[in-house]
């Protein structure tokens, strides 16, 4: 088997019932939002692609794999499982198909231009006349308004623009994008879990709407680590830092006796143990000077200090006896797996995570599996991409006799499109906390249970202008960005009683969130087997590294971790570095959102007269999931993908250029060649446009480098902004690399679209935060509050919801159950 996986095929023919069975997608979008309806269709939907006449270019995209003339491997990945219908909107008679296929579909995905639509007379006002329960979810770079809404597409724009690039890689090389397109990748994640909100609405007699998905403001959510709220409280511009994390100490890669492994620590019980190890290994006394005890920010003088010692611990042994070992102890130490490693990791093996997919071509392609398990309705990858217009046939079918469209009433909640539903959480960090923020920003009530003994990394900060305070539990940034919205209480788990009340919480509840290590819930009595026999309409929901089975179900990570279990921090960057890493933890925001569509899907299962379920989602599962295209490319051929940096295999120029000024970039992407010719024209470049070395696609990207110095030579000299307005108002795809200093101060467009939320924060007055970038234009959420204390809500949760005496909600307070929140006795 090629790249030696390994792994048995998720079983297709048992399977009764899906979660999203009996939705009807239509798809009119490129590769930036295709990914939108592969989501939808491995969960059950019916996904019906609309292609012209002759087949989605996207399907002559390469690479190709071997012996065939077409489709690549990002068409058949994104396309997978899907419905091939003809169609052109461009012309009348595919504008009249699509009107009376709008008449029997839920959701119609578009990635047209803004305004494209409307101009062919399929505008927002037409289509939800033809169905008020329609819900439309455009896709596109920059939002259906705003000064750059005409602005062209490229995936490295949107992620320039959307702060990933400046805190990608080394800091010595310019910024770079992560491979496989991740903001088409997180822009269509985050459509899916929106129209399913929106299909929420419907479903309880509430109108269609339009959901506006701007890729720069998905890409901007998904690096709030490193976004306006830390710097608004430190002063400090993030930017590339290598392998390491500004946030934690230790943290990075280190020479091993074959390689290199990943550390990362983020807790104080977890550095005691590092140090503990390494005077072990080396009999260094200095590392366990009580100095370095405590919190991240109490070690960060001493960062290079202490990198010489671990890198002297870690040189004396293999990858792989330091991952097992570290493992043994509790740390999050992890390899730096390449694409074949990783698909023969034994882990990913014993779970059947790679599966065969019939094509329909012919023969079968080895697939990553979808990045979350249910335990009532399995997702699965019901077939290959289909043939061009392969669903033709079945026009008839879905035209004849469409369901008539109910009457709708145009309301929009005033408490939020979720309204009603009541979410309990056991989480820390962000991958898990992340998604209750989004449910509680469209109206869900989400109580988050904490407890003393076991504080939340985000409770642990110390203000870094103030560190004489010590440690603040209410006023990290990111307690806001993850937390906002929620209600708080403290428990003492470890306590019967206290377990006793948490188990109640969850019967009144409609789902449970975990992000806890494998077990932790279980071991307190409060495992989702008990929590399913006491209410079997709940969906659980978990959330870990490595999913809840498999021989390393126990093992620790943090998200960066995941980058380098993954394959994502090898196959990105350039060719000279072992490992490309972001400095905004990328798996922790990607599984979320896959966690958020997840968790939608199964409430909607249940609401239609289903039952409740469990959701096993693998951090490792869901990042390898976001970069299938090429994991499908070394399953097939037995290698790893080129890393390219901030190249394309399929077009030149694209890269990241200086400008004028301190670290200051653009991108540009050129993907035809008369967006080249206009290029040379433009710049004052006309030789470059007769130079035989780049007179067509062909050789441009043969002579990539010798084209990229003379570009990069020319822009040094030039302003960045001028630049992007100058080419894009072109139609050349061209973006600043920005940072949190530009999003918030110099981004005109993100002012006028509104982007940051205001918030009220109890410690610290209002506040900024990246906005919930949902896109719901008829059901706006928004951010009640932030800033609360640990068990703020008790009283209120304790006594009004579960309908505690005041006697007893006394006694249990009193015994330490119920915890006092915090600055109250």
């Amino acid at each position: 088997m090629p790249c030696g996986a390994h792994g048995e095929s998720l079983p297709m023919g048992t399977v009764t019932a899906f979660a999203l069975a009996g939705v009807r997608v239509l798809e009119l979008a490129g590769a930036e939002g295709a990914y939108c309806g592969r989501l939808l269709a491995d969960l059950g939907a019916e996904v019906i692609r609309l292609e012209p006449p002759g087949g989605d270019p996207l399907r002559q995209r390469g690479p190709l794999p071997p012996g065939r003339s077409t489709g690549g491997y990002t068409e058949r990945y994104l396309h997978a499982g899907k419905t091939s219908l003809t169609l052109d909107p461009e012309t009348q008679a595919g504008r009249e198909l699509l009107l009376e296929l709008v008449r029997g579909a839920d959701l119609l995905v578009e990635t047209l231009p803004p305004g494209r639509l409307a101009a062919l007379g399929l505008g927002w006002d037409r289509l939800r006349e033809r169905n008020p329960a329609l819900v439309l979810t455009s896709i596109t770079p920059f939002g259906q308004n705003g000064p750059h809404r005409d602005y062209p597409l490229a995936d490295i724009v949107a992620m320039a623009m959307g702060g990933a690039m400046i805190v990608t890689g080394d800091p010595a090389d310019p910024p770079v994008v992560l491979a496989a397109q991740q903001s088409f990748v997180v822009g269509s994640t985050l459509a899916a879990a929106s129209s399913l909100v929106a299909l929420r609405h419907v479903a309880a007699g509430g109108a269609g709407q339009h959901i506006d998905i701007s890729l720069q403001e998905a890409m901007l959510a998904a690096t709030s680590i490193s976004g306006i709220g830390k710097w608004l409280d430190d002063g400090l511009v993030p930017k590339r830092f290598g392998t390491g994390t500004f946030s934690s100490v230790p943290s990075g890669s280190y020479p091993c006796a074959d390689g290199e492994i990943f550390l990362m620590i983020n807790r104080p019980l977890h550095w005691k143990a590092l140090a503990r190890w390494v005077h072990e290994t080396t009999g260094n006394e200095e590392i366990l000077d009580p100095m370095f005890e405590g919190p991240s920010l109490v070690r960060q003088p001493y960062r290079e200090l202490l990198d010489i010692f671990i890198g002297e611990h870690t040189s004396r042994f293999t990858v792989e006896q330091l991952y097992r070992e570290a493992q043994e102890r509790h740390l999050a130490m992890t390899p730096l797996n390449s694409l074949c490693a990783m698909v023969r990791d034994r882990h990913l093996g014993a779970r059947g995570f790679f599966v065969d997919v019939p094509q329909a071509d012919g023969g079968t392609l080895r697939f990553p599996g979808p990045p979350y398990r249910f335990s009532r309705t399995p997702a699965r990858i019901a077939h290959g991409a289909p043939l061009p217009g392969a669903g033709d046939a079945a026009v008839a079918r879905l035209l004849a006799d469409p369901p008539p469209a109910p009457p709708r009433t145009q309301f929009a909640p005033p408490d939020g499109p979720l309204a009603g539903l009541r979410v309990l959480e056991f989480t820390a960090g962000m991958a898990g906390p992340w998604i209750g923020r989004f449910l509680a920003w469209c109206g869900a009530d989400v109580i988050k249970v904490e407890s003393k003994a076991y504080p939340d990394v985000t409770r642990l900060y110390i203000p870094p202008r103030e560190p004489e305070r010590g440690i603040q539990p209410q006023m990290s940034p990111w307690f806001t960005d993850w937390n906002g919205g929620k209600r708080f209480v403290s428990l003492d788990l470890r306590n019967p009683r206290g377990a006793d009340l948490a188990r109640r919480l969850a019967v009144a509840s409609d789902v449970v969130i975990d992000n806890n290590s494998s077990g932790v819930l279980a071991k307190l009595g409060l495992g989702f087997d008990v929590l399913e026999r006491l209410k079997p309409e709940l969906v659980l929901f978990s959330s870990t590294g490595y999913g809840d089975t498999g021989p390393d179900q126990h093992y620790v990570t943090w998200g960066p971790n995941i980058e380098t279990l993954s394959g994502i921090a090898t196959v990105s960057g350039f060719a000279h570095r072992a490992a490309t890493m972001t400095q905004f933890a990328y798996p922790d925001p990607l599984s979320a959102l896959y966690g958020l569509v997840a968790i939608l899907a199964a409430l909607r299962h249940r609401d239609a007269g289903g039952q409740g379920q469990r959701i096993d989602l693998a951090q490792l599962e869901a990042t390898v999931a976001s970069i299938g295209p090429l994991v499908l490319e070394a399953l097939a051929e037995g290698r790893d993908p080129p890393r390219l940096g901030n190249a394309a295999r399929t077009h030149a120029p694209q890269g990241c250029y200086p400008c004028l000024g301190e670290d200051r970039w653009c991108v540009i992407a050129i993907t035809d060649q008369a967006a080249w010719e206009r290029f040379c024209i433009i710049s004052g470049n006309r030789a470059w446009r007769d130079d035989p070395r780049f007179a067509d696609a062909a050789a441009r990207i043969a002579n990539a480098h010798q084209l990229d110095r003379l570009i990069g030579a020319w822009t040094a000299t030039r302003d960045r902004h001028e630049l992007m307005h100058l080419f894009a108002r072109a139609g050349i795809a061209c973006g600043v690399v920005q940072d949190v200093e530009d999003q918030l101060e110099r981004d005109e467009h993100l002012a006028a679209r509104g982007f940051f939320e205001r918030i009220y924060h109890h410690a610290k007055g209002m506040v900024l935060a990246p906005g919930i970038p949902l896109g719901l234009g008829g059901t706006p959420g928004r951010t009640r509050d932030a800033g609360h204390a640990r068990g703020h809500h008790n009283r209120e949760v304790f006594r009004e919801l579960l309908g505690l005496s005041t006697a007893d909600y006394d006694a249990e307070l009193a015994a330490g159950v119920i915890e006092a929140a915090d600055g109250q006795p």
